[in-house]
């Protein structure tokens, strides 16, 4: 099985770190396409070492390809192109791949290793619904160019299709995963899968961002409690008024869940919107709490808790991306006053 896996940050590393210590066959290759030539020059030199749950696991150098260019997906077609890099960087990927996407369809599945909603979309025009995935993966978080640690796995990795295509081709690459050492799973309710990440991804990532907290502090807080389940209350409408299933029929089940089973684990972990505001990067707000805000307005629902968490967020990035926009406009003080109380 030929495997390429485009990005090279938090989400590729950890996929890479299972492929590539699961391999028995002679012919199993696994690429790393990425754009950074010093973090590429690192993984040639150093491989890929992973910490967290499930131990430690070295991936040594000779057990990697790396490229920095699309040409090579041509000349060496691979049976899986999975995308892992962060959401706001789909439509770039699908403009690099739009014009060589004739080489590739009649061989390679792609699958989309990323948070959000609609991330499929940039890529319809040009690739067949039948041999495109998407995957629910787990907690990564990138400690330097080359080691990334899991730092949440509440359930499997999960892998479907969105379009109700059969998983079957998906279970060589879930038997791969969970050969080497990260669980995962094929599923044949994709849409569902994706939309209880999303409930969990916007209830608490945009607020632990803002508040620069971890999902455990976040739920040990009355306050932010209450903030929770109003984001997820209003997920619940949206969800209903489009159709959309999830496993649980209202949002106090779905709750109830996430607080004795899906935090617990989890409890320890940043996400990955905190790093992104912390770092001043880009954060995937719009493929969360932007995609949940447009399904809400197709269908003329208000998402109040949503939306504000959703605009906090924008604002900061806005304020890490212009600082001098944001400077203080404080008003000056008044001179202390030179008569004495009477």
């Amino acid at each position: 099985m030929k495997i390429v896996i485009w990005g090279a940050g938090a989400v590729g590393l950890g996929l890479a770190s299972a492929l590539a210590n699961s391999s028995k066959n002679s012919d199993d290759r696994l690429r790393i396409l990425g754009r950074n030539a010093e973090t590429l020059a690192l993984l040639e030199s150093r491989g890929i070492t992973r910490t967290g749950f499930f131990g430690k696991v070295h991936v040594a150098p000779s057990q990697l390809e790396i490229a920095n260019s699309t040409e090579t997906l041509i000349e060496d077609p691979p049976d899986w192109l999975l995308v892992c890099t962060k959401a706001f960087s789909t439509a770039g990927i699908a403009g690099a791949l739009e014009p060589i996407a004739r080489h590739l369809v009649e061989r390679t599945r792609l699958l989309l290793c990323q948070n959000g909603w609609g991330n499929e979309l940039p890529f319809l025009s040009f690739w067949p619904r039948p041999r495109l995935f998407h995957a629910r993966v787990t907690g990564f978080q990138l400690r330097s160019p080359t080691e990334v640690e899991i730092t949440a796995h509440a359930a499997p990795i999960a892998l479907g299709s969105v379009f109700g295509a059969s998983p079957d081709s998906l279970v060589p690459l879930a038997q791969r995963l969970s050969e080497g050492g990260i669980s995962a799973e094929t599923t044949d309710d994709m849409r569902g899968v994706l939309w209880a990440k999303m409930l969990y991804n916007c209830a608490l990532n945009p607020l632990g961002a803002i508040a620069g907290r971890r999902y455990g502090e976040l739920v040990d807080s009355s306050t932010t409690r209450a903030l929770i389940e109003e984001i997820v209350r209003e997920i619940f409408v949206v969800l209903d008024a489009a159709g959309e299933r999830v496993a649980w029929p209202n949002a106090d089940a779905y709750l109830e869940t996430l607080y004795s089973e899906l935090i617990p684990p989890t409890a320890a972990h940043e996400s990955s919107m905190l790093q992104d505001l912390r770092a001043q990067r880009p954060t995937e707000i719009e493929a969360l709490s932007g995609a949940v805000e447009q399904l809400a307005s197709e269908h003329e629902i208000a998402t109040p808790v949503v939306s504000a968490l959703a605009e906090l967020v924008r604002v900061a990035e806005r304020r890490a991306a212009h600082p001098a926009r944001f400077k203080s406009t404080q008003p000056p003080r008044r001179p202390a006053s030179n008569r004495s109380s009477e």
